[in-house]
């Protein structure tokens, strides 16, 4: 039963996030409008966007996710991608978007100049990833520390018996860190939002029930039975930017 809920489950979750990108991003109309996803996996992004009336194209370092859509989903527009330069030409979609791929990137920069290379003027990228800034890491489903870097996350990952060498291949994100890399762009686009205000719309009980640390979930659900000190501590873990996870959504000029 389990395995036959999990396609549903999976095809849904890509529904949602075509309908928050185009919500958070104030879309009215992408009607034949471009959209590149960089790290497609599954495919189901992209496969949404073309059912939705976009004109969608995907980008792919793993070889055997590209296989798999391309077999699956013929008609999508999809590359096998080397790390490098995006083989697409320069300002040539609307939007550029990805899910939990920041932090597996080796230069933030990189990717930024890429995508905004590719984007048309008035073009949107929209990035959602872990904020390791926060109280939350997803990939070990563990409590995190904001001042943890690349070193101290490695051992506390060791106390806790929970280390693994897929950690190295994390990029440690957080707001500052992107910020940062955005300031080489700072002539190229207008930064609308790091996930502050997409933290607060989205906190709801749908949301909370996604957080797969039972400890952190309790507190939040706590935290939305208390609604006077919810508006307050919201405040508070957005302002300090422990909100989670991180949005970037920024503009090319």
């Amino acid at each position: 039963m389990k395995n036959m809920k999990q396609p549903i489950a999976l095809q849904q979750k890509a529904c949602n996030q075509l309908k928050t990108f185009l919500a958070e991003c104030e879309i009215e109309n992408a009607q034949n409008k471009k959209i590149l996803e960089i790290g497609f996996k599954n495919g189901l992004f992209l496969n949404e966007c073309h059912k939705g009336g976009l004109r969608p194209t995907g980008i792919e370092i793993n070889s055997e996710y590209y296989e798999k859509v391309k077999s699956k989903y013929p008609d999508l527009d999809v590359f096998l991608y080397d790390g490098r330069l995006f083989p697409l030409p320069d300002e040539s979609f609307d939007f550029v978007v990805s899910y939990q791929v920041l932090e597996h990137v080796a230069s933030l920069e990189h990717i930024f100049n890429e995508c905004i290379r590719i984007l048309k003027p008035g073009g949107l990228m929209y990035h959602v990833c872990p904020n390791y800034f926060s109280f939350y890491e997803g990939h070990y489903k563990i409590i995190w520390l904001p001042f943890f870097n690349k070193a101290l996350g490695r051992l506390y990952l060791k106390m806790l018996r929970r280390y693994s060498p897929y950690y190295e291949t994390l990029n440690i994100v957080k707001p500052g860190i992107v910020a940062k890399a955005l300031r080489h762009c700072y002539n190229d686009v207008t930064i609308i939002s790091l996930g502050r205000r997409e933290f607060i719309k989205r906190f709801n009980r749908e949301q909370i029930e996604k957080v797969n640390q039972k400890l952190l979930q309790k507190i939040l659900k706590l935290l939305l039975r208390l609604p006077i000190a919810k508006k307050w501590i919201l405040e508070i873990i957005s302002r300090a930017h422990f909100y989670y996870p991180l949005t970037v959504i920024a503009m090319k000029n």
